[in-house]
């Protein structure tokens, strides 16, 4: 497929959300030229078959269509998520009904909407939401926020496992990666181009805590997922630089993620072409909990939040 550079010309406010593109000149990842209205070349093009890190993280962000305008910054700070699938309920599996996933990464922030039939035809629903140290369940999003309306339980113990999921979809490893190798958290991976953010801190003498490795034409990167001590990410890339496989191993526990088929699933109307996998497979420990595959998503023109409510907050966060 084709991969286009595209220009915001909406507001990006505190949420970031990019509230539309337009098209700029074609310009190759791994090879030469464009810029769009004139403007010139991008900050930075990886020579072909670059093996570097540098190279690798911009490819990588690059492909999946997460650069933007004439800078070719780093603007996806949000995700709208649908799908249909299975979920591990109690153990059982569960055929969904509805399936939402929002994130925000600036937060950080997920919510995950499930409504799901398992084999004997029971009913299961649940929100659960994350926002930076709390993590909780609805039974309606943004529950107990208006008072009366809604029921949030505090779910802190839950809180690093969400926080996994948020940074092991394929933005969020992306995101991690970049901030790791600039040796610092994600804010760090927002806004700016990745190879002028790389560059800044290597001027400045920081190293990175993202390592570089080749297993044939396939780039595997290893890094630390923020937010969550000691949690360690492996991802492989394909040959086009698409996240295929990510193993995020914490404490007594590995969580591993299998990606497949990007498209641009966002409506016709507003096609940008920043990708997303069409099927999605997690695992824990082994065991596929989660088994789903991609009907629409929404990005670029998104905005989404998690307010913690007031029984959540006094009932404290996993730090």
């Amino acid at each position: 497929m084709s991969f286009r550079r595209y220009v915001a010309t909406g507001a990006f406010a505190a949420a970031f959300a990019i509230c539309s593109a337009l098209p700029a000149n074609a310009q190759g990842g791994g090879g030469g030229g464009g810029g769009g209205f004139g403007g010139g070349p991008p900050p930075f093009t990886p020579e072909p078959g670059a093996k570097d890190l540098k190279s690798v993280l911009y490819n990588w962000v690059w492909h999946v269509g997460m650069l933007r305008g004439q800078a070719e910054n780093e603007l996806i700070g949000t995700l709208d998520w649908h799908g249909s699938g299975t979920i591990q309920v109690d153990g059982q599996p569960c055929t969904t009904t509805n399936l939402r996933v929002q994130a925000n990464y600036q937060i950080p922030g997920l919510r995950t909407q499930i409504e799901c039939r398992r084999a004997n035809g029971q009913t299961y629903s649940n929100i659960e939401t994350l926002n930076g140290t709390f993590a909780w369940d609805e039974d309606r999003p943004g529950a107990e926020i208006v008072a009366g309306e809604g029921k949030a339980t505090p779910r802190a113990n839950m809180r690093d496992e969400r926080m996994i999921r948020l940074w092991a979809n394929p933005h969020g490893a992306a995101k991690a990666a970049i901030a790791a190798a600039a040796g610092g958290l994600p804010p760090d991976a927002f806004v700016q181009n990745p190879a002028t953010l790389l560059d800044q801190k290597a001027a400045a003498g920081v190293k990175g805590n993202t390592t570089l490795a080749w297993e044939g034409n396939k780039a595997v990167l290893t890094f630390p997922l923020p937010y969550v001590t000691g949690a360690t990410a492996t991802a492989t890339l394909d040959e086009t630089f698409l996240m295929e496989h990510i193993e995020v191993r914490h404490g007594s526990n590995t969580y591993e993620w299998t990606y497949g088929d990007y498209q641009d699933f966002n409506n016709e109307l507003h096609k940008i072409e920043a990708l997303w996998p069409a099927t999605i497979v997690e695992r824990r420990n082994g065991t596929v909990v989660r088994d789903f595959k991609t009907t629409e998503t929404e990005i670029g023109q998104v905005y989404v939040q998690m307010p913690v409510p007031a029984s959540v907050r006094n009932a404290g966060g996993r730090r």
